[in-house]
C-alpha cells in the first residue's frame, strides 16, 4: 500500500467530526492520484473532487459538466415524477429499518451543517475586514443552507413515509 495512486470512499464523511473532516479534506486535496467518492456530502465533494459523475436509476454514468447543481436540477426534474411513489406508506419492518437509518443519517448530516455553519459565522466576525474570505465563507454559507434544504426535505419526505 506504499503510494497508492487509486482511493475509493464510499460515504468517508459519516461519523466525522469537524477536525477530523477537515483534516481529511485536507489530506485528500493534496493526493495526487485518482479518488473515487461515493457521498452524499456535497460540501466534501466539491471541496475534494475536480469531476463528477452521476447515476441516475437508468443504469448508466452521465458526466456532469455542471457538478453537482446539475446532478440536484435533473434529480429535481425526475423527481415530480416520482413523487407519489415516494409518499406510499412503508410497510415492511426491513423497510422501516432502512428507513430509520436513512432519517438517522440525515439528522447527522444536518447536525454537520449545523456545526460548519456555527463555525463559518465564527469566522465572519473574526475576520470581518477581510472582504476576500468573506465573499468565500459567504458561498459556503449560501451552499450549506441549500443542502441543508434538501436535507430537511428528505427527512421530511422519509418521516411521512414512516408514519
Amino acid at each position: 500500500m506504499n503510494g497508492p495512486n487509486v482511493l475509493i470512499l464510499d460515504e468517508p464523511t459519516n461519523d466525522f467530526d469537524v477536525e477530523t473532516l477537515t483534516a481529511l479534506e485536507d489530506l485528500l486535496d493534496g493526493f495526487a492520484g485518482t479518488l473515487l467518492v461515493i457521498s452524499h456530502d456535497r460540501y466534501f465533494l466539491e471541496r475534494v473532487c475536480d469531476d463528477f459523475v452521476g447515476l441516475y436509476g437508468d443504469r448508466k454514468l452521465s458526466s456532469l459538466t455542471g457538478g453537482i447543481d446539475e446532478y440536484l436540477a435533473v434529480r429535481r426534474s425526475q423527481g415530480s415524477n416520482n413523487k407519489s411513489a415516494s409518499a406510499k406508506p412503508i410497510t415492511s419492518s426491513a423497510d422501516q429499518r432502512v428507513t430509520a437509518k436513512a432519517i438517522t443519517r440525515a439528522e447527522r448530516q444536518i447536525e454537520k451543517l449545523d456545526k460548519r455553519e456555527h463555525e463559518i459565522h465564527a469566522e465572519l466576525i473574526e475576520h470581518s475586514t477581510n472582504f476576500e474570505l468573506i465573499a468565500t465563507l459567504n458561498a459556503e454559507l449560501l451552499e450549506l443552507q441549500a443542502t441543508r434544504v434538501s436535507l430537511e426535505n428528505l427527512w421530511l419526505e422519509l418521516t411521512e413515509a414512516m408514519a
